[in-house]
This record gives C-alpha cells, structure tokens and sequence, in this order.
C-alpha cells in the first residue's frame, strides 16, 4: 500500500487526510498541538469541519514525526505559510531527504515574500522533490467527497506526474503544471482579492461591482505573475481565474468571510476571532503581496486598497471611491 504524510491538522489537512484514506492509501496526519490530536484521535470529527463524515479509521493521527514520516511515498504540508519556516525547521531532521514534499498552503512570508515552496527548499536544503497542489477547493467539500478538481505543479515532470497519480481518484481530478511560481502567485493573491469581494458583498455595492472587482483582480495577479516569470495559461486555469472565483464568491470562504465582517463594522480583530482559529492567509499575505509588486514595478491598486483598508488607514467606502476615480486607461493594460 502507498502511503502519504500530512503536515498540518487544520481544516485543509484533514480534508486531505479523509480524501487520501478513500483512495485506499494509508495515512499519517501528523499536527503539533497534543490537545487537538487527541480530540481528532477520539473523535474522528474536526471543529472546522462541521457536517464532514468522520476521519477514516485508517488515518493515523499522531504528534510522533519520526513515526510518521518513515515509509511515506509523500509529504503534502498543510501548514500555514506563516509557521512553515518554524515548524519545518523543527521537523527536518525527521523528513528522509528522498521524500517528496508537496506544499498545499498558499500566502507569502510575512517579512521574506517567500513562496511556500521556497521555504521548503531553503529549510530543507533542497533543489528537488519539492511541487505543489493548489486549485479550488474548499477543504469541507473535499472531505465530504463532493468532485473537484486542482493542479500538481513541479519543475520535476515525472514528480507531478506521481503526486497527480497519487491523490487522484473518481471525486478528485488533478492536471499537471511545470509552472511552480505561477501556481503559488495566483494562489497568495486570490485570499487578498476575496477580501475585497467579501467588502463589496457586505456592503451591498452589487453584482456589477462584484464582476468588476474579479475581473481586474485576475488582471493585476496575471501582470505580477508574467512579470516574476509565470506562464499566461497558469492565471486562465484551476489555480488563477478557478480558485479566484471560488474564494471570492464562496460562503466557506475564510478570506470572504473576513471583508464580510469588516462591512459589517467589526474590527479586524473581531473578524478574525470569528473564524474559530482557522487562518485567513489573505490577510498577512496583502502587505507582502502589494510590497512584491511595488519592487518589480507592477501596478495591483486592489491590492493596495486591501492593505489600507487593512491598516485602518482608509474607509473601504473610500477605497472604491479612489479605485473606480483612478487615471482611465485601456483595459489591457
């Protein structure tokens, strides 16, 4: 039997605990915090998770690291891009060298701007076995077994090619991408813009708004993306225009659900607190985001409208304003 190891026991990583039990490997979902295992251990159910059938018998769920990653055919780490750095540190003498990581949480380093594979690759020291798995695909919908679909990008081929053959199964159809850096980019910008989609919602600025919002969104993630070397087709596929229009549009979305909550008059704090624990990668990830494409002289102005409206350093009634009042312009550019 092939046998996989998930790094990460939030909502994604148990999603992808249960998918990967259904297909018949065997797991391992290896978390940090003793309290959390155990009541995953005993319950079999995740609090983020509601509704979900419970975790499989056949998913280990352990704090044992050494035990977990013995034997794995793949790593797919679902920790946060913002601990990644730490906990891998933590973790890296337990990870055989020989073994595949596949990173499957999206952002940018706060302070670094790295990429989570990059992370990967600087921690573990190395240049290969290292992909990534991103599309839409929100973690309740996967662990309930309902059909979706994503991409396995790596600049190692015949890698991709076992991590698509590996995880793919009747409810989960994964393609292929060489494009690692396109993936990750569309991937961090998508939570800053369903922040903004979540303030034109709660604010009730309409479906006009809405489609606008989206469609120039997609074009300053294209114009970042091409400029930092990401291939056209990665930003019209699963991982660009798919999981920008799930994210932004979706009720379980975490990122939406934080600018509904800022229009609503909660403070970020509060709108956060709201999520129970679960991350809101969007948030860290706008200031990094808009700072790389400020270096690399790429305009994202929705971008830098979420982080001023972030900071508490413009109302967002005021950034639609200053958005929609802007220089006009052809729209291709």
């Amino acid at each position: 039997m092939k046998r996989i190891t998930i790094a990460g026991t939030g909502a994604w990583g148990t999603a992808l605990a249960t998918h990967a039990a259904r297909t018949g490997l065997g797991v391992s979902l290896l978390g940090r915090r003793p309290d959390l295992v155990e009541r995953l251990r005993s319950t079999r159910l995740h609090p983020a998770l509601p509704g979900a059938p419970p975790i499989p018998d056949g998913v280990d769920v352990s704090t044992d690291a050494e035990a977990a990653f013995a034997g794995a055919d793949a790593i797919l780490w679902c920790v946060s891009v913002q601990a990644t750095g730490q906990e891998l540190s933590r973790l890296k003498g337990t990870i055989p060298q020989g073994t595949p990581v596949v990173a499957a949480s999206k952002g940018l380093e706060l302070g670094t701007g790295r990429r989570t594979t990059e992370v990967i690759r600087q921690v573990l020291g190395r240049d290969s076995g290292i992909a990534v798995l991103s599309g839409p695909t929100f973690a309740l919908e996967v662990a309930r077994g309902l059909p979706a679909a994503a991409v396995v990008a790596s600049i190692d081929e015949e890698l991709s090619a076992s991590i698509q053959a590996l995880l793919s199964s009747p409810t989960m159809r994964l393609y292929r991408s060489p494009d690692v850096l396109g993936v990750e980019i569309a991937g961090a910008s998508k939570n800053v813009v369903a922040i903004a989609a979540g303030l034109v919602d709660g604010l009730s600025l309409g479906q006009n708004t809405r489609a606008a919002l989206l469609t120039r969104a997609l074009a300053e993630i294209r114009r970042l993306g091409l400029k930092l070397g990401g291939a056209p087709e990665t930003f019209s596929g699963l991982a660009g225009v798919g999981d920008l229009i799930l994210t932004a549009t979706g009720d379980l979305s975490r990122n939406r659900r934080v600018g509904l909550a800022l229009a609503s008059g909660k403070t970020l704090d509060e709108a956060l607190a709201s999520l129970g624990g679960e991350v809101a990668e969007g948030v860290p990830t706008a200031s990094v985001l808009a700072q790389l494409a400020r270096e690399h002289g790429v305009e994202m102005p929705i971008a830098e409208a979420v982080v001023a409206i972030l900071s508490g350093r413009i109302p967002p009634l005021d950034a639609v304003t200053r958005l929609m009042t802007r220089g006009l312009k052809e729209e291709a550019r």
